[in-house]
């Protein structure tokens, strides 16, 4: 990684952790609530349930996400905990809560303040009628049990219960930037017109006031924090618009040059500030032709990248900022231009990794259906559509502020089976773009173009050739043929892959349930963006996955609940051969990886040696000697073909100036391929 890049992002994280609901100048007060919590079950009839203390974030379901076929715990849990609290003395006290899983009912001192549907939004109720002097007791009422009218109602991913991301607790004075405008910021700034020459902005404030008289003054910073432009307007209402313009702004590029701003609302008294707020953005344009594909600031970019879920080992779905910094890095670190969240909206902490690294990011509701499965991940239910559309709307104004999000995803593999989507879809569409005229909206199919095409500006197709029972070799005439069907709609391809374990190795085709070779996931991906690279009309080329991500419903590969077709392991402790492919196509880094490295054991004396490297050339040593020189194929492939290894060990080892790597193999003659292919499964052990 770039140094300034990674130093860039380390710095925007830590001040963003702590920083999105205040500011230096202000009175504000945020406080992370993460001790002190006990939990117990909702239903427990006993009159002294047993409790365990919990540090939030945290999830139930820690301990569980590997049991395979269903078998993880839906239910519900009460999270309890003491606010001790001063006399008020006028101020005003908010609780902001960036996620519940699933459901959420909040109570003060036995009193309902509110309830919160959706698991992947953040909420906030002002709680300062509810307090009383001294000690106050908080209960949270959580639930992941199924139910029909919280989206996702279905999927190939896990559900976790509990409060999954951080609560704060945010004190203000009488007069304040609001918190509770979908528990956004309370400030958006308006890109309406940019360019290279100028930008013209508008800062909307959105005010919660008890006086009058007051001044809301809006200051652009640089990146180095240096004021460049201040203007002021009467705070009057419940917003406050002000009009900013630039000359030959700093252009938020891509992975060239992030650059971000920092945009700072005064809520002024006379001289004295009552409230302040800052967001962090970048300025920027863009748009997608359908011939041409994507375009940032009136450049071509070609849009590559992965698939990810906000996930990691032995914390789940909670919010792990460690891991998500690792993530982030990794993916930049392989050449990636875009990203794509999946299938719920991610955590704003998430987001800002790649804001600072400037990779562009697809970001997706939770409208999530499980494609070919049985569910249809919709069905027309009044409510379902009521809570969905509130989590549009939490999910664009949360995220308003964000460079790197270009695109509004609206559902993934809904289908027709039951209840036909399309309507709804549409209405979810009209609202987007009501909120949010810049940005595009898409969505993510598998079937049913007729049905789903022009709902949305632009779609992505998720298509597994060479994986699901299709001929591995028709990608290309598929996006040709949608491409030729879509009209001028641009088209994306928003998932392909194939599943592979570290564990098994074989040439061989593997498609059954428990052998996932590793081998072949690489042939797959090598093909696939093989016909990719060569169609600019594509706009995006997403991998799925980034990493190995639990899934209950399936038993396969080398352990039970687990979707095993990331490019990394759950872990993260090991990037797949696939991984070095892509990097060698993506990156300029200078890199060289030996492939099918972990095929150990071989029975065949004749191999190819392939190494996957973004040099021109390189040279093969076999236990010591030179063997061979090879060139670049221009897929980031190095292959040394017709290799005789010796029997016993065999060092293989490659150079291309500086850079070089090597492997042991052992070649064993007397065993068959089947009997050296290794099928090794942990049946739900972690590796």
């Amino acid at each position: 990684m770039n140094p300034l890049s990674l130093r860039r992002m380390l710095l925007f994280a830590a001040a963003f952790l702590f920083g999105v609901f205040s500011a230096a100048a202000s009175p504000r007060k945020v406080e992370r609530l993460d001790e002190g919590w006990t939990l117990y079950p909702r239903y427990d009839v006993n009159k002294q349930p047993a409790r365990t203390e919990v540090t939030v974030p945290h999830t139930w379901n820690t301990e569980d996400v590997f049991n395979g076929m269903g078998r993880y715990l839906r239910s519900a849990f009460v999270y309890e905990r003491n606010l001790p609290l001063p006399k008020s003395d006028g101020q005003r006290r908010f609780l902001h809560f960036q996620a519940v899983n699933s459901v959420a009912d909040i109570f003060i001192n036995g009193r309902r303040v509110g309830s919160h549907y959706g698991g992947y939004t953040a909420f906030c109720f002002e709680i300062t009628d509810y307090l009383q002097e001294g000690d106050n007791r908080l209960e949270v009422n959580v639930s992941n049990a199924y139910r029909q009218d919280v989206a996702p109602l279905a999927g190939d991913f896990n559900i976790y219960g509990g409060i999954t991301r951080p609560v704060t607790l945010i004190t203000t004075g009488a007069d304040c930037i609001s918190p509770l405008d979908r528990a956004s910021a309370g400030v958006y700034v308006h890109q309406d017109a940019v360019s290279r020459e100028r930008a013209e902005l508008t800062v909307e404030t959105v005010l919660s006031l008890k006086h009058r008289g007051l001044v809301a003054e809006a200051v652009l910073l640089d990146a180095a924090g240096r004021e460049v432009l201040r203007a002021g307007a009467p705070a009057e209402g419940e917003r406050v618009r002000i009009p900013l313009t630039l000359d030959r702004p700093h252009l938020w590029d891509g992975r060239r040059d992030p650059y971000l701003y920092t945009v700072r609302v005064d809520l002024k008294d006379g001289d004295r500030v009552v409230d302040s707020m800052s967001e962090t953005t970048g300025l920027r344009y863009f748009r997608v032709d359908p011939e041409q594909g994507f375009f940032l600031n009136g450049e071509h970019l070609d849009l590559h990248g992965v698939c990810r879920h906000e996930e990691a080992e032995g914390t789940a779905s909670l919010l792990n900022e460690e891991a998500l910094r690792r993530d982030a890095r990794l993916i930049y670190e392989m050449g990636a231009t875009g990203v794509r969240f999946v299938h719920y909206p991610h955590s704003r902490y998430d987001v800002a990794q790649y804001d600072s690294l400037g990779i562009v990011v697809w970001y997706e509701l939770s409208l999530a259906g499980p494609g070919g499965y049985g569910s249809p991940g919709y069905v027309a239910d009044p409510a379902l559509e009521r809570n969905t559309m509130a989590n549009l709307e939490e999910m664009i104004l949360q995220n308003y502020n964000s460079p790197a999000i270009c695109f509004w995803s609206l559902c993934n593999e809904l289908s027709f089976k039951f209840d036909a989507p399309d309507r709804f879809l549409r209405e979810l569409h009209l609202r987007a773009k009501a909120l949010d005229p810049q940005r595009l909206t898409t969505l993510a199919i598998c079937y049913d173009q007729d049905r789903f095409q022009h709902i949305t500006d632009i779609i992505g197709w998720n298509k597994y050739f060479g994986w699901y029972g299709s001929d591995g070799k028709g990608i290309g005439a598929f996006m040709d043929n949608a491409h030729a069907l879509a009209g001028h709609q641009p088209i994306g391809l928003c998932e392909y892959g194939a599943s592979a374990s570290i564990l098994h190795h074989s040439f061989q085709e593997s498609r059954n349930n428990y052998v996932h070779f590793e081998e072949y996931q690489c042939k797959v991906h090598e093909y696939n963006w093989e016909e990719m690279a060569s169609r600019p009309f594509v706009w995006c080329k997403f991998i799925w996955q980034w990493a190995d991500t639990p899934s209950s419903i399936r038993d396969e590969g080398d352990r039970r609940g687990m979707n095993d077709k990331g490019v990394v392991t759950y872990d993260r402790n090991t990037c797949k051969d696939a991984y070095y492919f892509y990097q060698a196509n993506w990156s300029e880094a200078p890199m060289l990886y030996i492939a099918h490295r972990r095929y150990t054991l071989r029975s065949q004396a004749v191999t190819d040696v392939k190494v996957y490297s973004n040099q021109k050339q390189a040279v093969l040593y076999l236990n010591g000697r030179k063997a061979a020189t090879g060139r670049n194929d221009g897929l980031g492939r190095i292959v040394f073909a017709g290799v005789r290894l010796q029997e016993g060990d065999n060092a293989v080892r490659v150079v291309s100036g500086a850079l070089s790597d090597e492997c042991v193999w052992n070649l064993d003659s007397t065993r068959t391929e089947e009997q050296v292919t290794a099928s090794e499964r942990l049946d739900g052990a972690v590796d």
